[in-house]
């Protein structure tokens, strides 16, 4: 009796269907991890952009310091073309209880894909009028 020296059918189709387990499984995990780095970019890019319009805010003096005047601001080149449907909203307040006081809201948004909701990366500051003399 001879020895065998090939393969089957039998063993090639086992080995095949293994192969193509594997290969879908190290898809899905590719595309998991596509996914999560393009999410964690898109909030750094917007965590980034919100502070830098923050510290744009605060550089002005308590008088210009005005809702009007910080409808101005726009987003930045880089925000508008990483973020998909990027926006920018933000909120100069000056509570009643505070007269020498302002609150500063800095809030960018983005909408990752059409058919799931907004993110938003969202940052709170106080500015306080300086006292003068004492």
């Amino acid at each position: 009796m001879t020895a065998r020296r090939a393969f089957t059918v039998l063993e090639l189709l086992v080995a095949m269907a293994i192969l193509v387990v594997l290969m879908a499984t190290c898809l899905k995990w590719f595309t998991a991890t596509a996914s999560q780095r393009r999410a964690a970019q898109w909030r750094q890019t917007a965590l980034r952009e919100a502070a830098n319009q923050m510290e744009r805010l605060a550089a002005q003096s308590w008088e210009e310091l005005s809702s009007e005047r910080a409808a101005k601001l726009v987003l930045s080149e880089e925000a508008r073309q990483v973020l998909p449907e990027a926006a920018l909203a933000i909120q100069v307040t000056r509570p009643a209880d505070q007269p020498d006081a302002k609150q500063l809201a800095v809030t960018v948004r983005w909408r990752p894909r059409p058919e799931t909701p907004e993110a938003q990366v969202r940052l709170v500051a106080w500015r306080f009028r300086k006292k003068t003399g004492a």
